[in-house]
Parts: C-alpha cells; structure tokens; sequence
C-alpha cells in the first residue's frame, strides 16, 4: 500500500500538503475534548476525499495517519473499513 515512492515533485509535494492538513485533523483533540471524537472521523474522511479529487492517493495518506494515532484515537477505523465508508458516501 504505502511502497509506491511518488514520481515527481509536484506529486510529493501534493502528497505532503495532504498529509499534513489530514495529520493536524487526527491531532486534533478538540473533538475528544468537545465529545464528539466520530466527528473527527467524518471530517477526516472529507479531507480524504478532497486529497483524492486532487489526485493523492488517499489510502497511502490514511495508511500513515492509521500507524500513527489508532492506538491514541480507537474510533479511527482500520483502512479496508475508511475504504468501505469512502465508497458509501457520495
């Protein structure tokens, strides 16, 4: 999932600015603070799906986003789970 090694620039960069806003919203504790920790996954899931229209591979962000805060965040879903609920919603 996450061997593919972008191959230009502008694709890194893409994949970096993507990211980085998806990081900050899985950092975010102002969700688990407010109550409402399975807001932070639909707007992750939003944010996913904006990087996926600008053409970044949205399961290698997840993936990295997935080993670095599922054991600080439990609601996050698996990524073959974030997949099913990206291809329900519209």
């Amino acid at each position: 999932m996450m061997d593919r090694a972008p191959v230009s620039f502008e694709e890194r960069q893409r994949l970096m600015h993507w990211l980085g806003r998806c990081d900050t919203i899985a950092g975010s504790a102002s969700y688990i603070v407010n109550g409402y920790p399975e807001t932070q996954v639909q707007v992750l899931r939003l944010e996913l799906k904006l990087a996926a229209a600008d053409g970044v591979d949205w399961r290698r962000i997840y993936g990295f986003i997935y080993e670095g805060w599922h054991t600080r965040r439990p609601l996050f879903p698996d990524v073959d789970t974030m997949a099913s609920f990206m291809e329900q919603d519209p």
